[in-house]
This record gives C-alpha cells, structure tokens and sequence, in this order.
C-alpha cells in the first residue's frame, strides 16, 4: 500500500501531536498502592484543526479522499516542529536499538525535542542533548523496526499514520466557501 503525504502547504490552524502512552494501572482497594506496567505499543497522535477557503479547502478535499478514511496510510509532519533546533550538519544515521540511536558526523547537537525519522514513517523524539561528532541520541518511542542507514533526518520528519474516523471529510462550510476540518491521526503500528 502506497502513503499518501501530507504536503507542507496544508498547514492546521492548531494540532495536537503527541505519544500516547500504553500503561495498565491496579490500585489494590485495601492499601491503595498502585502498581503500574508499561506496555509495548507506544504511538503517536495527531488532531489538527483546518480552516480554508478555497483553492485550498478544495485540495484538502480531495486529499482526504485519496487517503480513503481508516482504509489509507498518510504521511504526517508535526507542524510545530518541522526542523530542528539543533544543528545536525550532515550527520549519519548508522544504527540504534531500543531507545536510542547511533549517529554520526554531528556539526552540532540534537537538541530535546528535535524530531528525527529512522525510516519512512517512523518518528521520534530527541530526549537528551547529543553531539558534536560521533553520538548516542537518546530518543522516544523505542525503536520498532531496523532503522534506514544514511543521512539523518532532521527536516519536515513525517510519521505513517492512519486517521481515525470515516467522518474525516465532513467539512461544514460558511460562505464564501471557508471549510472547516477536525482530524484525528494515529500512528500506524505494525501492519
């Protein structure tokens, strides 16, 4: 299956674009002491709010339907984050397991909060400074899949997420064709 990307013009008036966490709470009802358990399955959410007159509205309908509701992938970018603040040069990605990367090649550093994309569709968050040169990037979530050795990628990172209703495409509208869009993304885990 072939994803669809989320052009860089499409920008939402607000988003929202976080992990979602997976986690089962007990909380014993004689003592209250809560046990908490991590589980795998971490992702990543989006909601965005779109507002358009047209051409744009037109275009927005017509990528929602190429996504295909629940059916299709796209290719989403956190608006709020679309470079990093860090300066990564020409840096290298050349491995990584678990929660963190091997990068090479580090004009600067990685800076928290930087996002990076280990392979099409696949995002994470920097969690701690990393660099100059050779460096161990700590990252969230944990890796999922063999990363893609090369360039890293620091600019316009997308994750391969799947929206969340079929309803995607309501778009009420007030004159003079303004549209109005609220989307809610989630990250595509294993397929």
């Amino acid at each position: 299956m072939t994803d669809t990307v989320w052009p860089l013009t499409c920008q939402p008036r607000s988003m929202e674009f976080y992990i979602q966490t997976l986690t089962a709470v007990f909380t014993n009802p004689y003592t209250r002491v809560q046990q908490v358990l991590e589980r795998a399955g971490q992702r990543w959410v989006c909601r965005m709010e779109i507002e358009r007159g047209d051409p744009v509205a037109s275009e927005i309908d017509a990528l929602l339907a190429s996504i295909r509701g629940p059916a299709g992938t796209v290719l989403v970018p956190d608006f709020r984050r679309l470079w990093a603040r860090g300066d990564p040069g020409s840096a290298q990605l050349t491995g990584g397991a678990g929660r963190s990367l091997t990068v090479t090649g580090l004009a600067g550093q990685l800076l928290p909060g930087d996002l990076v994309q280990t392979s099409t569709g696949r995002m994470h968050i920097v969690t701690a400074a990393a660099g100059p040169g050779s460096a161990t990037v700590a990252i969230e979530p944990p890796l999922r899949e063999t990363v893609t050795v090369g360039a890293l990628v620091t600019d316009a990172v997308r994750c391969r997420m799947r929206l969340q209703t079929d309803d995607a495409g309501r778009n009420p509208t007030r004159a003079p064709r303004f549209s109005r869009y609220s989307l809610a993304f989630a990250e595509v885990l294993d397929e």
